[in-house]
């Protein structure tokens, strides 16, 4: 691929996210290669943080008035379907703009997005900082994109070739933040932390630390940095976390807290942080209230044990009501989740979950239907263990061995109108 280097190149990073938020992961993006001195006069950045909401053709136009040379979008299974049919305008109406996807939905089977996708010519496989940066500076250089590790491509003869995998990044601290640098700025409730990378659990419906073998973690200098700089925001009030256990370790959950109450204690609050409940205390509780915690979410997911098995996911009734009730008792709201349609479970069993939850009066009982991300175990062993779902994202279950198809329907029905009953009830 060849590219007129008498200009920089023009690269919009695209992020269709849920109203109010902004797309981290394009911040990383952006940050890391505005770092790269290799880049600096030879690529132009703009980011265009849109909605889910805002109709593809629209996107379209806006990407355009840019006149791009390069489109670069993190894809999830709930911005897929946009994503593509922005991108198909997009390669219609400028044919010659490079399409870079990376992200959960694309990575796992980068090849076969490539396949499926013509409007598509590059694919960023895993942790995309490192490897974006050297796709752009191939490009601009003039040099074979094929060999940059983590990139998945379609070359001229409409071939598609994978350079092997990037090793992750050691030191999480060399991603420069894109809040400290201003490539992002703070917005009221749809700022995001990440303190670590990775998940001590391997859930099988779940994508989170998938190709990370350990845990990873940015130093407390940064993350402290970043804590002072959202929360001393004006007209910030509120931000999130998006670790998937924030009470890691108990060292750690100290720390957080310690660092957040003189946030909290002026009244800035954590939007609902992911918790392991089954190891929170009334000291953990108190120590989750004094950082501004409101709510925090949680499994079961659910209390069948075929389900928990495949799934290959713990589950500890006694601690878990143990940990609930700890949590309400320091006055902090409880959102216990639930999945129907995991590989073992009937109908009844799912039931039986809400039923359990329900007992607890945790504050919030949210019901959800299993959607079979690529990358997953679940993905993978979706023929193995009689999963029928849509090939298409957000690639919801059709049916299970043990349920059928409407008996999925009428289970969501049903557990939106007990969801309902418990929320009036409160």
């Amino acid at each position: 691929m060849t590219f007129d280097s008498s200009n920089p190149m023009r690269t919009v990073l695209v992020g269709l996210n849920s109203p109010g938020y902004q797309s981290l992961a394009l911040g990383y993006l952006r940050a890391y290669a505005q770092a790269d001195s290799r880049l600096a006069g030879r690529v132009a950045f703009q980011t265009l943080d849109l909605t889910v909401e805002v109709d593809p053709w629209w996107v379209a136009y806006r990407v355009l008035a840019l006149d791009p040379d390069l489109v670069a979008i993190s894809m999830t299974c709930w911005n897929a379907r946009s994503a593509h049919e922005f991108c198909r305008i997009v390669k219609q109406a400028r044919p010659q703009t490079l399409i870079v996807m990376g992200g959960p939905e694309v990575g796992p089977i980068a090849e076969d997005v490539l396949r499926a996708h013509r409007e598509v010519d590059m694919v960023v496989r895993g942790e995309g900082e490192q490897t974006f940066s050297e796709l752009l500076y191939a490009i601009t250089r003039g040099r074979r994109v094929e060999h940059v590790e983590g990139v998945s491509a379609r070359m001229v003869d409409g071939s598609i070739v994978s350079a092997p995998d990037r090793a992750l990044i050691a030191d999480l601290d060399s991603i420069p933040s894109p809040y400290l640098t201003g490539v992002m700025s703070p917005v009221d409730g749809g700022a995001y932390i990440e303190t670590y990378r990775g998940c001590p659990h391997n859930c099988g419906y779940c994508f989170e630390g998938k190709g990370y073998a350990r845990i990873r973690r940015f130093s407390e200098t940064r993350v402290a940095q970043e804590i002072d700089l959202l929360a001393s925001t004006s007209g910030v009030h509120s931000f999130s976390f998006i670790d998937p256990v924030f009470n890691l370790t108990p060292e750690r959950l100290r720390w957080l807290s310690e660092r957040l109450a003189p946030h909290a204690a002026r009244g800035m609050r954590l939007h609902t942080v992911e918790v392991d409940i089954e190891r929170i205390d009334d000291e953990q509780a108190g120590l989750l209230v004094a950082a501004g915690v409101a709510s925090v979410e949680t499994g079961p997911q659910s209390i069948g044990a075929a389900a928990l098995a495949e799934c290959k996911r713990g589950f500890d009734k006694e601690r878990f009501m143990n940990g609930v009730a700890a949590l309400k008792r320091a006055g902090i709201v409880v959102e216990c989740d639930l999945i129907v349609g995991l590989p073992g479970d009937t109908v009844e069993d799912f039931f039986s979950g809400i039923e359990f939850c329900m007992d607890l009066d945790p504050g919030i009982i949210q019901t959800s239907t299993l959607h079979v991300l690529p990358g997953t175990d679940l993905y993978e062993r979706a023929g193995e263990l009689g999963l029928r779902f849509d090939p298409e994202p957000p690639h919801e279950i059709v049916s299970t061995r043990t349920i059928g198809y409407n008996d999925l329907r009428r289970a969501e029905v049903r557990a939106v109108f007990l969801q309902r009953q418990y929320r009036a009830r409160i």
